[in-house]
């Protein structure tokens, strides 16, 4: 998905949807993930993110990927680091280096995409992690009872919509990441959600870690 057409206005696209909602759930569980080193961030779009991890970490290299090339100007301008190396490409296809970042963070990417790609993009991605790595997402998610499901669902469809007309975004329906990252050795070891369930916070692990 590239949000070119839509990167000036997104934040504030973001903000009359969610409020600060979905801000919130990117940076969660951002002090589990302070002492990275080596970071891929995937997708972050503006760099809000970006912004308040490298407030919290003094230290760590940053591959910054992301196809809307006006989003990338966005997030240059709001960091202005040099330790932040902006690669604008598509993730599904883009070198990476292997079993290198010890953090991978991916905020509302997953869902771009139908569910042979985010197999394929899971597996790619978690090829380049290290060992004991982390994995933070924030991600929509698909209620499973009662009226917060059928909540959700319209939510989810007017929002695929509204990506559909104005970015040409493919997918229609919400992939479930969770037995993708598993099939790769991540387990899940933080969890938090909002919204009835509608939007969540995620921590995961290919290592040790408890």
């Amino acid at each position: 998905m590239n949000c070119d057409a839509i990167a000036s206005w997104y934040r504030w696209i973001e903000y009359a949807g969610f409020g600060r909602e979905l801000e919130r759930r990117r940076c969660e569980l951002i002090e589990e993930v302070a002492n990275a080193k080596r970071v891929l961030l995937v997708g972050d779009g503006d760099g809000r993110f970006l912004r308040s991890f490298l407030d919290r970490n003094r230290k760590a290299a940053i591959d910054y990927v992301e196809l809307s090339g006006r989003m990338i100007e966005l997030a240059r301008a709001r960091t202005a680091s040099d330790r932040v190396r902006f690669c604008k490409g598509d993730a599904r296809s883009m070198p990476l280096p292997r079993a290198h970042y010890d953090l991978i963070v991916t905020h509302f990417f997953l869902d771009c995409f139908n569910a042979a790609e985010a197999e394929a993009l899971v597996a790619r991605i978690a090829e380049a992690a290290a060992p004991d790595a982390l994995w933070l997402i924030s991600e929509f998610r698909q209620p499973v009872r009662g009226w917060q499901a059928l909540w959700a669902r319209a939510w989810l469809r007017t929002l695929y919509f509204f990506f559909h007309v104005t970015t040409g975004l493919k997918t229609r329906r919400l992939v479930d990441h969770h037995p993708l990252l598993e099939s790769q050795g991540f387990r899940l070891i933080r969890f938090e959600s909002s919204r009835f369930g509608l939007l969540a916070s995620e921590l995961w692990t290919c290592g040790i870690r408890q």
